[in-house]
């Protein structure tokens, strides 16, 4: 693969040094790479709020719209089931056409929306009650292009990512009350803080039997074209590469980073913290990754993307600025 730097002396894109902030306190260079808006969705965000959005298997874009979120529990615990009855829009945008799929009677609070099948479409929420061996809440629910539901599942409490392969295994990252246990979880299903599933909910495969490190937050997930599973979790700070049951890692430059796109042994990683956004370059050397450049995904009016929401598959990133839709492909 070209590098980015490379790429950006060929495309003449300009290229500064800076200071990171934070964890990272190297100078660095800044490639600044012009990006276009692949959709607007200013019409379907005039009476709704982004809740989630997700990159499809086929070249093809999810958004999760509500008009209306659930309020928290006591001010600060997400609601699972509500008595009151919430719209939610799912918009579908596949060659150049937008379809609006309309969920209007739903009780459950979603957070999370991923594309399953060819045809079919998983909305979930982060948290689900143990409430005794024959009521556990299920939180995954699959519906059609038309809205229809299909099916739905339990996958655990306290979910910080879903990913769905090109496989159509359902991959889940964890954070501490999905890890620990809480809303009447004793023995979590998320304890490992990594689950793979298959697309009808039943479990194939944990980090239980991994030894090595212990997840207790896991910050970001994604995939490859050849069926590695791939995640970051904190204290340790690791990326974690995971195909067949087994599970190789690497250390990072000290950085966190909540999605990342993969291409090759490069990696490029969004990180949100205190406000700051920041897109970076890393390459693999031995057992590490190497941060090379900052990159600043330039708008045409030549003002940075600072996204509101992310999402990640395989080697593409996708991002909502206000009501604009970019993706970049690290390829």
């Amino acid at each position: 693969m070209q590098d980015l730097q490379t790429l950006c002396l060929s495309m003449n894109i300009k290229s500064t040094t800076s200071i990171y902030e934070g964890q990272l306190n190297l100078m660095k260079p800044i490639l600044e790479i012009p990006v276009t808006p692949i959709a607007n969705l200013h019409e379907e965000l005039k009476h709704s709020i982004p809740r989630s959005i997700a990159i499809g298997h086929h070249n093809d874009v999810f958004v999760l719209l509500a008009q209306e979120i659930p309020p928290l529990i006591n001010g600060s615990f997400p609601a699972t089931v509500t008595e009151k009855s919430y719209s939610y829009h799912v918009v579908h945008l596949k060659d150049g056409n937008k379809n609006v799929i309309d969920l209007p009677e739903e009780t459950w609070n979603y957070h999370f929306l991923q594309p399953i099948e060819d045809d079919h479409f998983m909305l979930v929420c982060a948290r689900s009650y143990y409430h005794n061996a024959k009521n556990i809440e299920e939180n995954a629910r699959v519906y059609d292009l038309n809205g229809r539901f299909i099916r739905s599942f339990c996958l655990g409490d306290g979910i910080e990512h879903v990913y769905v392969a090109r496989n159509q295994e359902i991959w889940t990252g964890y954070f501490d009350e999905g890890v620990f246990g809480n809303y009447g979880w004793e023995v979590p299903v998320g304890r490992s803080g990594l689950v793979g599933w298959d697309s009808t909910g039943s479990k194939i495969d944990s980090l239980e039997e991994d030894r090595e490190y212990s997840i207790f937050e896991c910050l970001a997930l994604n995939g490859n074209p050849e069926g590695e599973i791939w995640f970051f979790f904190s204290i340790d700070s690791k990326i974690g590469i995971r195909k067949e049951g087994r599970t190789v890692y690497y250390s990072p430059e000290d950085i966190g980073f909540q999605f990342f796109a993969v291409n090759g042994e490069t990696v490029v990683a969004y990180r949100e913290s205190f406000g700051r956004h920041s897109i970076f370059e890393m390459q693999r050397e031995g057992e590490k990754f190497k941060t090379l450049h900052e990159i600043k995904l330039m708008k045409p009016n030549g003002v940075p993307v600072e996204a509101q929401l992310v999402n990640n598959r395989e080697n593409m990133l996708l991002f909502l600025d206000g009501d604009e839709l970019y993706m970049f492909d690290v390829k």
